[in-house]
C-alpha cells in the first residue's frame, strides 16, 4: 500500500525518532499527536506514514515518511523537532535525524522489508499498531489503497507463475466478473414430484453431492 502510495507521491523527507525510555502506546499517540500539532503552524500540509521498530535494548524508534515539507526545509525541521520531541521525552537531540529522500520508492521498499523482519518484532505484550499514517498521507483513503494493494500482489502471483502482465490483468479481470452463489435445493429423481426441479438434478448422483451436503466443497 505504502509503495502503491509512494509510486504517485512520494514522500519527501525521512524522520527517526528514538528515546531512552521505553514509551508505552498511549504515550506514543499522545507524544506524536502534540509534536505534529506544533509543526503544523509552519508546515500546515504536512502528513507522515509511521513504522514502529523495536531496538535492542528492547525500546521502540519511529520512522516516519514525511510529506508537505519542501526538501530544502530540512535543517529548520530537525531544529524544530528535536526542541519539541525531546521537550516531551527522555531523548537527546543528537540521537534524531532528518534525512532527504532521493528515491521515495526506493525509501518506502527498504522501510517495509525492514519493518517485516523477525528480529523487528515487538515485544511479547506489545499492544497497538506499528503502523499508522496521518488521514491525509495516501492519495486516496486507506480501504480504497488497501483494495489497491491486495489486487497488486495477486497480479504479482499471476506473472510470478509465468503469466504475462496482459493474461494476468485479463484472468483478475474475469476473476472478479465471476458471481456465486448457494441454492438450497431437494435432488429427487426423475419422475417424482419434483416435477422439472427433479429432472433438471437427474443426472447428479446421490454421492455426487454428499461432498458438498457435508460442507467439504
Amino acid at each position: 500500500m505504502l509503495l502503491l502510495d509512494a509510486m504517485e507521491d512520494a514522500p519527501t523527507l525521512y524522520v527517526v525518532l528514538t528515546a531512552r525510555e521505553h514509551l508505552e502506546v498511549p504515550a506514543i499517540r499522545r507524544h506524536l499527536s502534540k509534536l505534529r500539532k506544533g509543526l503544523k503552524p509552519r508546515w500546515p500540509d504536512i502528513e507522515w506514514a509511521k513504522t514502529s521498530e523495536v531496538q535492542k535494548r528492547g525500546a521502540l524508534h519511529f520512522n516516519l515518511l514525511v510529506k508537505g515539507v519542501p526538501v530544502e526545509d530540512r535543517g529548520e525541521l530537525f531544529e524544530r523537532i528535536c526542541e519539541l520531541w525531546c521537550s516531551r521525552v527522555d531523548a537527546e537531540a543528537q540521537s534524531q535525524f532528518v534525512g532527504k529522500v532521493s528515491d521515495g520508492e526506493g525509501l518506502v521498499r527498504y522501510t517495509t522489508l525492514h519493518f517485516l523482519k523477525p528480529e523487528q518484532a515487538p515485544p511479547k505484550g506489545f499492544k497497538g499498531h506499528r503502523f499508522s499514517c496521518t488521514r491525509g498521507y495516501l492519495v486516496r483513503p486507506a480501504s480504497v489503497m488497501r483494495e489497491e494493494a491486495r489486487r497488486s500482489l495477486k497480479l504479482r502471483a499471476l506473472i510470478w507463475k509465468g503469466r504475462s502482465a496482459e493474461l494476468a490483468e485479463l484472468e483478475l479481470e474475469l476473476a472478479k466478473s465471476e458471481k456465486w452463489s448457494l441454492v438450497h435445493v431437494r435432488p429427487g429423481t426423475e419422475g417424482q414430484s419434483n416435477g422439472g426441479q427433479a429432472a433438471g438434478f437427474a443426472s447428479i448422483s446421490g454421492a455426487d453431492l454428499r461432498p458438498f451436503a457435508e460442507g467439504e466443497l
